[in-house]
């Protein structure tokens, strides 16, 4: 089930490295009764956003959640791309943003206390989830 609002956004920046304000705004999955997986997005410009992750089993995750992270940006708000930053640290999140379909565009030396931050990128006409065999109901 597809959640929104600040509980979600302060349960994301809480592991994201990130921070909730109110001019955030948040995306969660949820399955039995428990958040699983949330995005949260700030730094909105027109054209583009900030996205920042949290996952907590990438297994439990649907096609449904992946349209829905990417229609708000692309669909909803009219961006061109969106916008990552992964510490190089974080293999698992690297991998998970490749197998996605983000594009590494550069690195940012000692941008994190563990590591280097590498700046995904997506863009609307790269982002294969936004093909969704059905439309979702808005909540």
């Amino acid at each position: 089930m597809i959640v929104v609002g600040e509980t979600v956004g302060r349960w994301v920046a809480e592991k994201a490295k990130c921070t909730w304000t109110s001019a955030c705004r948040a995306i969660g999955w949820m399955r039995g009764g428990q958040l699983i997986a949330g995005i949260l997005y700030d730094g909105f410009t027109g054209a583009s956003i900030a996205m920042h992750s949290r996952c907590d089993d990438p297994r439990k995750v649907s096609r449904d959640w992946l349209f829905a992270i990417f229609d708000y940006p692309f669909n909803q708000l009219g961006c061109k791309r969106v916008t990552g930053l992964v510490s190089t640290a974080n293999q698992r999140a690297q991998d998970t943003n490749e197998h996605l379909g983000w594009k590494r565009e550069t690195v940012l030396k000692d941008y994190f206390l563990d590591g280097d931050g590498i700046v995904y990128v997506m863009r609307k006409e790269d982002c294969r989830w936004l093909h969704h065999p059905k439309k979702l109901q808005k909540v």
